[in-house]
């Protein structure tokens, strides 16, 4: 791990090399591209010729869907005890989201003109459940609940052929979470592409959300217009705000836990005025490598953007987190109730007994969250994200006389006369 004090250079240089664009590489994105253009003109039959070629797979159209009866078998083989795991934490998944529900609102003035908001789930939605070592059964929780709470007419989800075989607690988690009706066997850029255009067998969707590798984030990127995403995620990321008072066990065990992911460009902070509790953390790390998953790029996340930030005392401590506005944050500090209210993240862990691992693993709130500093400016995946919302406005004969001279006027100082004149219209000859 790195060491730079706050506001120096070293600093600033540290800071503008982090990973904080999910923007793919040039390569990546020609590729997705010309993925996403076959299935949008082929439909199904590019979809086939991709899994054979990527996946190794060879299906036909009629194969690509999972009929539920495959799934429940299929999910049969996952360990019970994490069957009940997967349901305990579906519970607590729903009972969070539950409480994001919205139903607008409705303004009724004295002339009985009635403006409202109202809000309506989307038709549809598809879910990207990636494969293989990064096949997620929290992620299908994470995703298909919130989309079902919102009320989702429709909730499709896409997978990589072998993903179901090869981790049964995916088909428990899609049981669970009741989704087990529109499953089809195709992954990666040209899985997006058929949510968003649409082919024979898979239907397009309003929204595509869900976890996945560089070209499908590629192909995210490509469609949105298309469709709606959820965002571009880059590596995780987690930044530690602790003071002497904190453990450095815990700091340094939820560290590791963050750069295990296995793309090797976690990021990985802690933040603290403390030189004793840094000192210890960093050995502490370096001891701990060798017994987390993914050994080979944990070493090399914690070698490229893991830093140890030093800060005068805890105000600087919060500008410096803010300056990362990371996925997420913890705060163990004296009172970190009181700090953590000034912190940007988009989930905040706080005090000693909060690691960022129930958040991960199914607390309640979700674990789709936007990186890259995108803190700053976007929030975690919701029940919000499964809706629309549309104004609603009907004015009375008397409600529009009473607006129209400030409609006309400023109509007028923008230059359109036929704005003016469709107000108007309605009152010559009285």
């Amino acid at each position: 791990m790195k060491s730079v004090a706050y506001g120096s250079r070293a600093w600033t240089r540290w800071l503008e090399g982090l990973p904080r664009s999910s923007a793919p590489r040039p390569q990546v994105l020609r590729a997705a591209e010309s993925i996403v253009r076959a299935v949008k003109r082929e439909g199904d039959p590019a979809l086939v010729r991709f899994t054979e070629r990527f996946d190794g797979v060879r299906l036909t159209p009629a194969r690509l869907h999972v009929k539920p009866r495959e799934i429940r078998k299929l999910a049969r083989g996952a360990d019970r005890r994490v069957v009940t795991a997967l349901k305990r934490m579906a519970r607590r998944i729903e009972d969070y989201h539950r409480r994001q529900l919205e139903k607008g609102f409705r303004l009724e003035s004295a002339d009985g003109s009635v403006l409202e908001e109202i809000v309506r789930p989307l038709a549809s939605a598809g879910l990207y459940v990636p494969g293989g070592a990064g096949a997620y059964p929290s992620s299908v929780l994470m995703g298909a609940i919130p989309a079902r709470v919102a009320g989702v007419g429709r909730i499709v989800v896409v997978t990589p052929p072998r993903t179901l075989e090869e981790n049964p607690a995916v088909g428990a988690a899609l049981e669970i979470a009741r989704v087990q009706d529109d499953v089809y066997r195709v992954g990666g850029a040209q899985a997006v592409a058929a949510l968003a255009y649409g082919t024979r067998a898979v239907p397009a969707v309003d929204r595509i959300v869900g976890p996945g590798n560089a070209y499908v984030t590629a192909a995210k990127r490509l469609v949105r217009g298309q469709v709606e995403i959820d965002s571009e995620a880059g590596p995780s990321e987690v930044a530690i705000l602790a003071d002497d008072r904190a453990d450095p066990g815990f700091v340094a065990a939820d560290l590791l836990a963050q750069a295990e992911h296995g793309s090797g460009d976690e990021v990985v902070v802690l933040v603290t005025p403390s030189a004793e509790l840094a000192a210890e953390v960093e050995r502490l790390v370096a001891l701990g490598v060798a017994s987390v998953a993914n050994t080979k790029s944990t070493r090399r996340a914690l070698s490229r953007h893991a830093a140890v930030v030093r800060v005068k005392n805890l105000d600087d401590g919060v500008a410096a987190v803010n300056a990362l506005a990371a996925e997420h944050v913890e705060v163990m500090t004296h009172r970190p109730e009181r700090v953590a209210r000034g912190v940007v993240g988009a989930a905040v862990f706080v005090g000693p007994w909060s690691p960022v691992a129930v958040g991960d693993y199914g607390v309640g709130p979700n674990h789709v969250l936007p990186t890259g500093g995108g803190a700053r400016f976007a929030s975690p995946l919701s029940v919000r994200d499964f809706q629309r919302r549309q104004s609603v406005v009907r004015m009375t004969e008397a409600g529009l006389a009473r607006v129209t001279e400030d409609v006309v006027r400023v109509a007028l100082a923008e230059g359109f006369r036929g704005h003016a004149q469709s107000v108007l219209t309605r009152f010559e000859g009285e």
